[in-house]
């Protein structure tokens, strides 16, 4: 099959659509003169904009107006294959009106939504990462099985901003800590954050705080608590912006985030913070991290709400002890 034009269809989450990039990736070598374009939500854009394997990026946003635009966009495109890797009524729908001939799904795609595709790909298995299971897609094409490259090429205005933010090399050794999460239940508590940072901060490390501006409580105390050398970059930087900085730091700790997943797609080794969530699935991607359970009965309870938070349970000693035999190795 030789094709020229592919879209790919993965709107969100921030770590839903990381894991999705090497499919990208797999298809750029499979299809080397093809144009690859991506529809995306707002929130991730400007990770796949990073990705040098995508050729043009689609955003569906908010509104009347730029929802019109795009399915004029969509249109003019003309892909001969859309990939629905969201696997929801709305990612279909939108595969369906860009009027691409062939349109893969997941057979175990939500909403009926498999119901718009015409070409469907076998589930893959649950107990494999998330990542090799979006690579399904790229096989289905007759894409090769090497390793998964995320392609992340951040711009140089990014990289600019991370400069500043650190002021340059040659300082401690940067420990980025990411507090934030979408779910309640993975959230590891602001307070033990703080109290590693303190730590760290006694090992001649330098704590930085990277999240979103909901994290800027969680970061206010990590920099309190870590002294002058910390930094608090909670709220202050978009998605882009952070990862550079995140590329800077000789490792990451965080809950089951986008942030984290960004991580470990740069490269950063990661010390990752798992509850209800399954590690085998969504934990950091690749050789090199630690993933930390929750030591307790119901972990992977997939709760996004519980009475019981099995996150507290995770003492700050126990992930201080992984980052420094982290940092040794």
């Amino acid at each position: 099959m030789a094709l020229s034009r592919i879209l790919i269809v993965k709107l969100s989450s921030l770590g839903d659509v990381i894991h999705s990039l090497p499919v990208a990736a797999a298809l750029r070598r499979r299809f080397p003169d093809a144009e690859i374009l991506w529809l995306v939500g707002p929130a991730a854009a400007g990770v796949v904009r990073a990705c040098r394997h995508v050729d043009r990026v689609l955003t569906w946003s908010p509104g009347r107006r730029p929802r019109l635009k795009l399915l004029a966009d969509l249109r003019a495109a003309v892909p001969q294959v859309s990939l629905d890797l969201q696997g929801l009524m709305r990612s279909a729908a939108l595969a369906w009106l860009s009027g691409a001939q062939w349109r893969i799904g997941f057979r175990s795609s939500q909403e009926g939504a498999f119901a718009l595709c015409n070409l469907r790909v076998i589930p893959a298995r649950t107990d494999i990462h998330a990542v090799d299971a979006y690579l399904a897609y790229a096989r289905y094409l007759g894409g090769d099985g090497a390793a998964a490259d995320f392609g992340l090429r951040l711009p140089s205005p990014a990289q600019e901003y991370a400069a500043r933010a650190l002021g340059g090399d040659g300082g401690a050794p940067a420990v980025a800590l990411l507090p934030g999460t979408r779910w309640p239940t993975k959230k590891w508590p602001a307070q033990n954050f703080a109290a590693l940072a303190k730590r760290l901060s006694e090992l001649g490390l330098r704590c930085v705080a990277v999240g979103a501006g909901e994290d800027r409580e969680a970061g206010a105390m990590i920099r309190a608590a870590a002294g002058s050398s910390a930094l608090d970059l909670t709220g202050r930087a978009g998605v882009v912006e952070s990862g550079a900085v995140i590329a800077r730091c000789a490792l990451a700790v965080g809950n089951d985030s986008g942030p984290m997943h960004l991580a470990a797609a740069l490269g950063v080794p990661v010390v990752a913070l798992f509850g209800p969530t399954d590690a085998v699935r969504t934990g950091p991607y690749g050789a090199g991290h630690v993933v930390i359970h929750a030591p307790v009965a119901c972990l992977r309870c997939r709760r996004r709400r519980c009475a019981v938070s099995c996150m507290d349970k995770i003492s700050p000693q126990r992930v201080f002890d992984a980052v420094r035999r982290r940092l040794a190795a």
